[in-house]
């Protein structure tokens, strides 16, 4: 292997295809199956690997039995042609959206059912207004979507405020306003007939849990402990909205949800609110999106058409639309 070239050198020599080779490498594994996916022999594509560590003058993958895996220098180049990858691609929306008019496709994803209402009627109608806008609801842990966000895979993430949001690379819109806690029963609960109940009775009823993790565990379990009595246990651990609505449609039991969403509930005759002070309280819900990268012409359109909805609705009281002047001092 030769000397390593200089910066400069480097740079000039560095095609596109060297580095979505190595990230197609990264991810395959092995050279036969990227020629698969590239449609070209093995020995081409070892040529091209043998291209860039040449330029790079060090290896980037280490060869074994089991397939290649990045070196210490390949996993920061995969990285950073990851990164050019998605700008690339940004780029080359962007040009097309600006010619052609909004089209492209926008993917998000989201961790809340505080904001599922108003995020299904956004996206119906976005898409009705965005035709040639391809939507994509994807699913995953926080900690995932972080990452997909950062590597421009994903383009909006909708979720309570979060620490973990508190990132150079990251910014965060309000979407949706903080809001308290009810519990709601099944029309024909019997809690529903007493006029007053206590913390204990509750911890006896079969509950619809909130899912393990969530911020509605979090905030019942401390409600209970703040009574100091274990939370509730016996039920169905679903936050599934059509799951919820369909169980407490056809037996009794109760589960715990931000106002807004039991409002919906009620006023479609499927629970009752029952008379009980949680004094507990969701985080508002935030649209988190890449700090670096351009936003695409979809994703800035989809932000500003949701949070006019989140207004007009009321579930939003402050106005912060994505700044054109602010995307453009963040970009890099």
């Amino acid at each position: 292997m030769q000397a390593p070239a200089s910066i400069d050198a480097l740079i000039s020599r560095l095609k596109l295809r060297h580095l979505r080779l190595v990230v197609a490498l990264s991810e395959l594994g092995s050279l036969a199956r990227v020629a698969v996916q590239f449609h070209v022999s093995p020995a081409a594509i070892s040529k091209t690997l043998a291209e860039v560590e040449e330029i790079a003058g060090v290896e980037l993958f280490e060869r074994g039995r089991r397939g290649m895996h990045p070196t210490e220098v390949g996993q920061e180049v995969i990285r950073c042609a990851t990164f050019v990858g998605a700008q690339l691609m940004q780029m080359a929306e962007f040009v097309q959206s600006t010619r052609e008019g909004t089209r492209g496709r926008l993917t998000i994803a989201y961790r809340t059912i505080s904001v599922q209402p108003l995020l299904a009627q956004a996206v119906c109608e976005f898409r009705q207004a965005n035709p040639l806008v391809s939507v994509n609801v994807t699913e995953g842990a926080v900690g995932d979507l972080i990452e997909q966000i950062t590597e421009g895979e994903l383009d909006l993430l909708f979720a309570y405020k979060d620490p973990r949001f508190e990132r150079s690379e990251l910014l965060s819109t309000p979407v949706v306003d903080g809001q308290r806690l009810v519990i709601v029963a099944s029309r024909s609960h019997p809690l529903l007939r007493s006029p007053k109940v206590s913390a204990e009775e509750l911890t006896q009823q079969q509950w619809l849990l909130p899912a393990l993790g969530s911020r509605l565990q979090h905030h019942l379990e401390a409600s209970f402990q703040a009574h100091d009595l274990m939370p509730p246990a016996l039920g169905i651990r679903t936050s599934d909205i059509p799951m919820t609505v369909y169980v407490l449609g056809n037996a009794d039991f109760l589960a715990v949800l931000p106002v807004r969403i039991a409002a919906q509930l009620v006023s479609a005759g499927v629970a009752r609110t029952l008379r009980f002070n949680l004094a507990s309280r969701v985080e508002p819900v935030v649209a988190v999106r890449n700090a670096v990268l351009r936003p695409r012409r979809s994703t800035v359109a989809f932000i500003d058409f949701i949070l006019r909805r989140a207004m007009d609705t009321g579930v939003l009281t402050s106005d912060a639309r994505l700044d054109p002047a602010d995307v453009a001092s963040r970009r890099t």
